[in-house]
Parts: structure tokens; sequence; C-alpha cells
């Protein structure tokens, strides 16, 4: 699905204008969706402010959950820009876009809301994130054929094993 964007969002709230005003199809729904689109509106609208205020290194935490992100350029392509998704026990994912603005975009359809700058720097250092980070070495490393499943397995019992003594 294409990232929400200021443009695509104010032309969806005229097309639910319009088909409440004609009083036909789905008008009956177009009050409740009407409302959603314009909270995303808002939201949205902050999202750029906070962009503006901070860059690149913006870091956002998901409004429901315990997970955040961090808007940088692509470093794998040039002249895009990735959002990076971490929770306490490391990096999970990445989405790439072509602007900073499809990537605010998409950051907010998956919850990302609330500032929170540094937690990056807060989180990395912590005995939990080294953990997930030598984890996700170990399935890097079986993905890419260098050891096996079990071997995989193995280590990874290892690693949580280590942890846990020391904890």
């Amino acid at each position: 699905m294409f990232p929400s964007t200021l443009e695509n969002l104010r032309e969806s709230l005229a097309d639910w204008q319009a088909e409440k005003q004609a009083g036909h199809g789905l008008a009956c729904v177009a009050d409740e969706l009407m409302s959603m689109i314009q909270e995303k509106i808002i939201s949205l609208e902050l999202l750029h402010q906070l962009y503006t205020t901070h860059g690149l290194g913006l870091t956002l935490k998901h409004r429901n959950r315990e997970a955040w992100c961090v808007l940088t350029e692509d470093a794998s392509a040039p002249g895009r820009y990735r959002w990076t998704q971490f929770q306490r026990d490391g990096f999970t994912g990445h989405c790439t876009h072509d602007t900073p603005e499809l990537c605010l975009g998409d950051m907010m359809d998956d919850g990302y809301t609330v500032l929170d700058q540094g937690a990056l720097e807060r989180l990395c250092g912590t005995p939990e994130w080294q953990r997930g980070s030598e984890i996700t070495a170990i399935i890097q490393a079986c993905n890419a054929g260098l050891m096996s499943w079990e071997e995989a397995n193995r280590k990874a019992v290892e690693v949580k094993q280590r942890y846990q003594e020391a904890a």
C-alpha cells in the first residue's frame, strides 16, 4: 500500500464529502470516515512539523506499543530515505521511500506518532539490545547459508543463556 500523503488524504476527504453530499452509496459512513481522515491529516501535519524541527534522525515511538522508528538517509540506496523500526532488543525492519515525506506518511500509517528523540541512544547500550543484536547476527548468518538451522538454534540458546546468567 502506498503511504499516506497530505495530498492523498485531502483528496480522500474531498471524495467523502462529495459522497455524503450526494447522499448515495456509502454516505451513511461518510462522517465517521471523514473524522478518521481529518485525524490522519492533523497527525501527518504534526509529523511534517517535527521533521522540519528535527530533520533526519527524527525518532518516533509507536502510539500503542514499545516500538520506535528513526528516519535516515538510506545508505544502500543513495538519494532515497529509510525509516528503521526497532524495539528494546534491536532492529526489527525498515522501509525505503523516495522522499522523507513518504517515510513520514508510512511511519504514521504504521502507528509511529509520538516524538521520542534519543530512544535509539537510550536503548542501544543495554544488555537487552546487545543480546538481540547477537541473535540478529545469527539469523543473518543462517539466512546467508553460513550456518545450519540447527547450529543457529544452538548458538541462539547459548546467547540467551549467557545473558540470562549475567542478569
